[in-house]
């Protein structure tokens, strides 16, 4: 069924202040970011976010919601692809740091909703709105390291602990990333986060003692 002229329009306002409403939180944080601000940004009267979204709070959840989706989107792609598991691990976090690259104004919203601001009340609701996405990215990423044990691909430890260690360990990078003006190039880092995974740090005895 084709769409109305009125769904495209409410379509476009939506997608505009939201997407206003990363701009502004990019630049004050979560605190401080105000309807007002965000309706200037957005070319809209602050009225005209009302019909759309109940508060404030409302706004920022729709549209984390919105952002993580297409992040969730790509990494599934990702996490569905074929061969090796070191070919999947490089396609997930490839997938990953492209997108953080790709939308770095999205950033300050994603870090303000892992470390929240606000009161009490504010926390556990920016928490728990995170939290479903992450746990299900968790649950993946074991799925797929319990499946590299069983073809002995990798040793088998605790798959569910070792998908936390990387989820974290590589959204540290995907942080730094964002906080640097002059990144090095998204391979350098997909190569540092995989072959540290994959071959840990330590230089093999036999090899040491050759020097």
């Amino acid at each position: 069924m084709a769409k109305s002229k009125e769904d495209v329009v409410s379509e476009f306002r939506v997608q505009s202040i939201q997407e206003a409403a990363i701009r502004v939180i990019s630049r004050k944080g979560m605190a401080a970011a105000t309807m007002q601000e965000i309706a200037e940004e957005a070319g809209v009267a602050k009225g005209t976010i009302y019909l759309y979204f109940r508060d404030r709070e409302e706004l920022v959840e729709k549209t984390f919601e919105t952002a993580i989706g297409e992040l969730h989107k790509r990494l599934e792609v990702a996490f569905d692809t074929d061969g090796t598991f070191e070919e999947r691990l490089r396609a997930i976090i490839t997938a990953q740091l492209g997108f953080f690259n790709e939308n770095r104004e999205f950033f300050r919203l994603y870090h303000s909703l892992r470390m929240p601001e606000g009161t009490s009340a504010q926390q556990r609701r920016q928490k728990r709105n995170c939290q479903p996405q992450f746990q299900t990215r968790v649950d993946r990423l074991a799925k797929i390291l319990q499946q590299a044990m069983d073809a002995s691909e990798v040793r088998r430890l605790d798959p569910k602990r070792l998908a936390l260690f990387l989820i974290e360990g590589s959204t540290a990078i995907v942080l730094e990333r964002l906080s640097e003006d002059a990144p090095p190039p998204e391979s350098e880092d997909v190569e540092l986060i995989v072959s540290t995974f994959l071959g840990g740090i330590a230089i093999p005895k036999l090899k040491r003692s050759s020097h």
